[in-house]
């Protein structure tokens, strides 16, 4: 009998390390502070202490352990360090759950992703013994280049160049999805909810259920934004 997974540990993906055109897959290591030495301090491996202590400050603190990231050595964040667009730690795992829940408790055979990025909630759907495809979309040609050919090596995988917006018209008539996420922003904010009402429209009529990323925060940032004009 094989061991149970959870949403969580189902979405840790295995992306070997690579870099192409300055987007980088990384391996980086999440230390308890208790186990924290000098010698850190001078590893690009790990997270420093500064960073670990804004994770706590931002709700985003995770388990202790080794992670993948998704960096764009083409972009610099506040700090001047290259750009990390997202991790697969506990904490960012954590916003794809639902989608993962979605597919294991509906019992979901086709799956639509948009958004490729590391895989997260790629790598949970083709855990599933019932999941029998899997269609992507990502724009980044970079992204498919590198990351693209870890997964379709299970041909149950399916990946599109192509802007999620303009390819969800773009469909055969008739297919449909028993799940579909969208994960195409990059940030959290109200800017996002006239986007995600677009991508709604199409596929709450093409799939038996349509999550969003951070749809629920994005909400309430406008709320709050609306409540600040009056």
């Amino acid at each position: 009998m094989s061991a149970y997974l959870s949403y969580t540990d189902r979405m840790a993906v295995t992306v070997p390390v690579g870099d192409l055109d300055g987007l980088a897959v990384q391996k980086f290591e999440v230390k308890d502070i208790d186990t924290w030495t000098d010698a850190d301090d001078h590893r690009d491996d790990v997270v420093s202490l500064m960073e670990f202590v804004r994770m706590i400050r931002d709700g985003r603190e995770c388990k202790p352990g080794w992670y993948t990231r998704l960096v764009d050595r083409n972009e610099l964040d506040d700090r001047g360090h290259p750009l990390v667009w997202m991790s697969d730690t506990t904490a960012e795992r954590d916003d794809h759950k639902i989608a993962v829940a979605h597919i294991e408790l509906g019992k979901a055979n086709r799956v639509l992703i948009n958004g490729l990025g590391l895989g997260m909630v790629l790598q949970a759907a083709l855990s599933y013994g019932h999941v029998t495809h899997v269609d992507v979309v990502e724009s980044d040609k970079r992204v498919i280049d590198l990351i693209g050919p870890h997964y379709t090596k299970d041909p149950r995988v399916n990946i599109v160049h192509a802007d999620a917006y303009e390819q969800s018209w773009n469909w055969p008539r008739g297919t449909r999805w028993d799940v579909a996420w969208s994960d195409i922003w990059p940030t959290i904010g109200p800017e996002n909810i006239e986007g995600m009402d677009r991508l709604n429209s199409v596929y709450r009529r093409r799939a038996g259920w349509h999550g969003m990323w951070c749809r629920t925060e994005c909400l309430r940032m406008r709320r709050y934004a609306n409540r600040d004009l009056y």
